[in-house]
């Protein structure tokens, strides 16, 4: 089986093959919704709506997203049977997202996984790429081979969904959306990083967002760069500094309303009234939030108001170069020097003239009345 880099001669052929693992995969997914009885809401659409917001893999058309790591794997005999596709992470020049991994039927996904796989990590590294990542819906059947080629998960992510418009939260006076929330700016945006730090583990952290400019243009599909840009509402909570963050982007034709959340889990009653401030700010209609397993306190506080679990999805990363801490007291010792061996006799015979004394414990002085 060949691997090489794909050109436009093979756009009908990939598509084709993208086309066939989505109609599979539709006919073998097995999750079900999780609402009882028979729900107004379209359980698969929505779900692959929240994969394409998330890039997840083999959401999106590979024709849809320019990429120049595109490659394709032939047969003995020529015939395209599989393909991947990875973009570069904004703010991040050494990592690339794994956006497609797709083959024909017949046994061949893989063999022809593994190779593309192992052809793409290779080229990677050709450009200084060190980090590769991807996100697949749980119990995908990808998921085995992402593991045996080196990656592991770092986080698990859940979409909530409310689907039919309820009355706005009752908030106390003077906490609500006038006392709680205040409009974010733009120079909030350090804050709002220490407290995403503060509420992420730091491997996550780690690998999301290492640095503040890394951060701002990966979280939330860059939504931090364009704060006061762009149609998102973004909003926060100051007390002793910036304790909780929302921000909420309208809903589209084809698109319910996407809310996002961090929130400081120290205080119970400022996470529920915080909540509350929020919701009460989202028009009526259909709102859709991600949260990852950490977010735990604020994933039961959801359901408690009216949102359901309608996808589950893992978070994977494979790193190839690993950061080793020296200790401290390791970098203060003196590395010991080395002296050629001999160097008395060729002192000796290279400078005759300079007198050589053998060093010896000193007697003590006598006295100077010994002297006398």
């Amino acid at each position: 089986m060949n691997v090489r880099s794909a050109s436009f001669r093979d756009l009908d052929r990939v598509e084709e093959i993208y086309r066939r693992s989505s109609a599979a995969e539709s006919e073998t997914d097995a999750a079900p919704p999780l609402s009882a009885g028979d729900s107004p809401v379209p359980h698969a659409t929505l779900v692959r709506l929240w994969y394409a917001v998330g890039r997840t893999l083999s959401s999106l058309v590979p024709t849809a997203e320019p990429s120049g790591n595109l490659f394709v794997a032939e047969d003995t005999g020529g015939e395209i049977v599989g393909f991947i596709q990875a973009n570069g992470v904004p703010g991040q020049p050494k990592a690339w997202h794994i956006i497609n991994l797709c083959a024909v039927a017949q046994g061949r996904t893989h063999v022809a996984g593994e190779r593309l796989l192992t052809h793409l990590v290779n080229q990677g590294m050709q450009h200084g790429v060190t980090r590769f990542s991807v996100r697949l819906p749980l119990h995908h059947p990808l998921v085995g081979l992402f593991v045996e080629g080196g990656f592991s998960q770092y986080a698990t992510e859940q979409i909530l969904y409310r689907d039919d418009p309820v009355p706005a939260p009752q908030v106390v006076a003077g906490r609500g959306a006038g006392g709680l929330l205040r409009p974010a700016r733009g120079e909030d945006r350090g804050g709002i990083h220490l407290l995403y730090l503060r509420t992420t583990p730091s491997h996550v952290a780690n690998i999301e967002g290492p640095s503040l400019k890394a951060w701002q243009a990966s979280f939330q599909q860059g939504w931090m760069t364009r704060i006061g840009r762009d149609d998102v509402r973004h909003m926060v909570v100051e007390r002793h500094g910036i304790e909780a963050w929302v921000g909420v982007r309208p809903a589209t034709p084809v698109r319910p309303t996407l809310m996002a959340l961090l929130c400081d889990g120290s205080d119970p009653e400022l996470r529920e009234d915080f909540l509350d401030a929020a919701l009460a700010q989202v028009p009526p209609g259909p709102l859709s939030c991600a949260l990852r397993h950490y977010d735990s306190e604020l994933i039961r506080s959801l359901q408690r108001r009216g949102f359901d679990i309608y996808g589950t999805q893992l978070l994977l990363v494979r790193d190839l170069a690993l950061k080793m801490r020296v200790p401290a007291r390791a970098r203060r010792e003196k590395k010991p020097v080395l002296v050629p061996a001999g160097l008395v006799r060729s002192a000796r015979g290279g400078m005759p003239g300079v007198p050589l004394r053998v060093l010896t414990t000193p007697s003590p002085r006598s006295s100077p009345s010994s002297l006398a």
